[in-house]
């Protein structure tokens, strides 16, 4: 809790409702006036005229209390707001749009939180995952685990800036692009067979997704994507003139992939698609 008088001034209490210092006051007021959210190490020794040592005590104690989070070493981010009793909190998503910012990474938001975020789960899932072209990883920040996987710029592509509850402007896999992904990247979100449940009922509700989810393919898929997608499309008629895109894009092929990877190569064989179906 922050307590301030009229004048701004006053005793400031963190959530534990232990006193802050005036160090820590000179310092929240500062970045509060400046409208600054991003603090590193370095920028308080000009700021507040003190040493080095007295900046990373005071940083290390301010994340300590929770007021401030450290993205990584010598990078920290404010809230949005402190003011007369309160302070905001800093959201998942702000963390990852002011970390990304300053490391200077592409990035989109896909995998288990985009399956949540649009629908395709109810269960709130406890890693977020984050493709970038700059770090790899799990870290632990603020409490919640971030999965940084590096990919190349041209998979990040396919991306929608969405508009978050909390006004934050974030990276999105667009809903066609996850679906991709989850084809893709089956091993990782365990997708397949449910991806395929998922499209079938997207293009029920929706038939222009079937071009956008072909695109999507066509750009940041691989061959075994190209036919299991194809494959579902036929079953479900969409018509041959956007199949041929897909087909286009295969050329011939040999081989024979299962439609579920999960299982064993059983079933009937698709000869057009390489597919054996084996649901």
């Amino acid at each position: 809790m922050i307590l301030l008088d009229n004048i701004g001034m006053g005793v400031l209490m963190d959530k534990n409702n232990d006193k802050i210092g005036s160090l820590e006051l000179r310092f929240i007021s500062y970045f509060q006036m400046a409208k600054k959210r991003i603090v590193k190490s370095g920028d308080l020794e000009n700021i507040l005229r003190i040493t080095k040592q007295r900046e990373n005590n005071l940083l290390s104690k301010l994340s300590a209390k929770k007021i401030i989070i450290r993205l990584q070493r010598g990078l920290y981010l404010l809230p949005k707001q402190i003011s007369a009793g309160s302070f905001t909190e800093i959201h998942e998503y702000e963390i990852i749009k002011y970390y990304m910012e300053e490391i200077e990474a592409k990035y989109l938001i896909s995998g288990f939180t985009a399956i949540y975020y649009y629908g395709f789960t109810t269960q709130i899932p406890n890693t977020i995952c984050v493709y970038n072209n700059k770090i790899y990883g799990e870290k632990q920040i603020a409490g919640k685990t971030y999965k940084f996987i590096k990919t190349s710029v041209k998979r990040l592509k396919g991306a929608e800036k969405i508009n978050t509850e909390n006004n934050c402007d974030i990276l999105f896999a667009s809903k066609a692009r996850l679906l991709i992904d989850c084809i893709y990247d089956w091993k990782r979100y365990n997708s397949i067979p449910a991806v395929y449940g998922w499209i079938k009922q997207e293009i029920m509700n929706d038939e222009t997704i079937t071009e956008k989810l072909i695109n999507n393919a066509n750009r940041y898929g691989n061959k075994s994507v190209q036919r299991r997608l194809g494959y579902l499309l036929e079953t479900l008629k969409i018509e041959s003139s956007q199949l041929m895109r897909l087909q286009r894009k295969l050329g011939k092929s040999k081989s024979l992939i299962p439609f579920n990877p999960t299982k064993k190569i059983t079933g009937k064989i698709d000869k057009k698609w390489g597919i054996a179906i084996n649901e």
